[in-house]
């Protein structure tokens, strides 16, 4: 009984990222465009935080430990090859938080509940205070300063994906 009831909710779980990730639109319902764009990446093999799922082998799962990631489409201008340190860098931080969510907010209104929900504490453990969120962007400080943060490219858009745009505080730009 207990293997059936895991079973089931590591199926949930799969639904509910695969819905996330190809959900464009945030509609909760696949459209045919959504739809062929799963299908065509589920027989090439989706990428996901999580690990990889391919058509007729089911998902093949990697656990996310932290400050590892697995360096997929979700994820832009992060390096994956050097050692992760979440305590000093704040991206790396990030990196490793939104790893284990496994999807990427594809709305900012949909962001900034997202990072409120999966993001703000873990990052304020470990010692990176969030001053605050709002759609796709949060401000936080540490011994690196105090800068805010773009945090999903493309948010509103088809394929959107994280990124690290990060402005020092107060900056000007024209």
């Amino acid at each position: 009984m207990t293997t059936s009831v895991q079973s089931s909710t590591a199926v949930q779980d799969l639904a509910r990222s695969l819905m996330q990730t190809f959900d464009k639109n945030g509609d909760s319902q696949l459209g045919s465009d959504e739809f062929n764009d799963f299908l065509g990446q589920l027989l090439g093999g989706i990428k996901t935080a999580g690990g990889t799922l391919t058509a007729g082998t089911g998902p093949q799962l990697q656990t996310l430990s932290r400050g590892a990631v697995e360096n997929t489409h979700l994820f832009e201008g992060f390096n994956f090859d050097r050692e992760q340190l979440v305590e000093k860098s704040a991206k790396d931080a990030f990196a490793m938080l939104a790893g284990k969510t496994g999807s990427v907010p594809a709305t900012k209104a949909g962001a900034e509940a997202w990072f409120n929900q999966n993001i703000k504490a873990g990052m304020e453990e470990l010692g990176h205070k969030v001053d605050w969120v709002q759609g796709d962007k949060f401000q936080f400080s540490n011994w690196q300063g105090t800068w805010v943060v773009d945090f999903v490219r493309g948010a509103d858009g088809p394929n959107p994906a994280f990124w690290w745009g990060a402005d020092p505080a107060g900056a000007s730009f024209t």
